[in-house]
């Protein structure tokens, strides 16, 4: 999945590009609350990231899935990535609280690992282990440095319970878009991105209904399509697109632990607005980065860390140009 110029970026500036959007999401979404609730935000930044991306097809030279495999592999990683994960952090955010769902969510790259290791018989070193637990210490000590409110008793549970099926859902997705690059199931990087926006999308109906009023939405508001253009466009279009081609090139394991950078992403922005945070919080982001340098640092790769790039007219560039 490595079409056109994607295949020709350096998978550290993908990874970049990604976790700037999602940390970006924090805030963006923070602001969106402001017009309408939580389903209508989920749903609404899923369907435009794939209208928009439909009609650009044209643009990029997309294909169309036309297998009904694709198609599976698409509902799946849609279901995963798009529907469990938006709609896990929205009820864990509700119920169980945003600290609790920041941290839960953020256990996807351990799930990563784990099914990576089944499925593709991916191996992780002893080094990349001790990076991966560093950078979620990283995550829980920001989380922890700015206490918000919990829920409890049976809300509680049920918002613990919706972040870990988004987390898990979250992890098998991105298992599943390496599991096609490594077994050469060939398919259109824009089309399948579409396609598996288009089955999340979908998908998503029923929270967006069912999550909040949707008669609230400030429809008419300026404010609310320019913050939910950002949502849909950034973290989910271009993030995406972005976090496909690095998996198609790089482990899980060593992709996933990126996603602890995000709340890094989200602190950083907060300075920038003149939101200076406290001592510990600058601790944690510190811990993240290191967690994150550590799984990526030379002597924590294994034999199996090498591009695999075969879902792709440019595969050639991309074996022949290895990083």
């Amino acid at each position: 999945m490595t079409n056109s110029f994607m295949g020709r970026i350096p998978v550290p500036i993908l990874l970049g590009v990604t976790m700037f959007f999602w940390g970006a999401a924090f805030n963006a979404t923070d602001v969106a609350f402001d017009y309408a609730p939580a389903g209508v935000i989920t749903f609404m930044r899923a369907g435009i990231a794939t209208v928009l991306l439909l009609a650009l097809m044209p643009i990029l030279g997309g294909k169309f899935p036309r297998s009904r495999t694709i198609w599976l592999f698409a509902l799946v990683v849609g279901a995963g990535s798009t529907t469990l994960s938006l709609a896990g952090l929205g009820l864990g955010t509700q119920y169980a609280g945003p600290a609790i769902a920041s941290v839960l969510l953020n256990t996807a790259p351990f799930f990563a690992v784990l099914f990576a290791r089944i499925s593709l018989n991916e191996r992780i070193k002893l080094l990349r282990g001790i990076g991966l637990v560093v950078g979620f210490a990283g995550v829980v000590i920001i989380v922890l440095s700015n206490p918000t409110e919990t829920g409890s008793g049976g809300q509680f549970i049920f918002g613990v319970v919706a972040v870990m099926i988004g987390a898990v859902g979250y992890a098998i997705a991105s298992v599943v878009v390496r599991y096609m690059n490594v077994k050469e199931i060939v398919a259109d990087l824009w089309g399948f991105t579409f396609a598996q926006f288009l089955c999340g999308t979908i998908l998503l109906i029923p929270f967006a209904l069912l999550s909040g009023d949707p008669g609230s939405t400030q429809w008419d508001s300026p404010g609310f399509w320019l913050t939910m253009g950002f949502l849909g466009i950034g973290p989910q279009l271009v993030a995406y697109a972005c976090f496909f081609v690095a998996l198609a090139r790089w482990p899980s394991g060593r992709v996933m632990a990126w996603s602890f950078l995000p709340p890094v992403v989200a602190g950083v922005i907060e300075i920038m607005r003149g939101n200076i945070p406290g001592a510990v919080t600058l601790l944690g982001m510190a811990v993240a980065i290191v967690g994150v340098a550590i799984v990526n640092h030379p002597k924590a790769e294994s034999t199996d860390d090498h591009p695999v790039a075969t879902i792709d007219p440019d595969a050639e560039y991309a074996v022949e140009h290895p990083e």
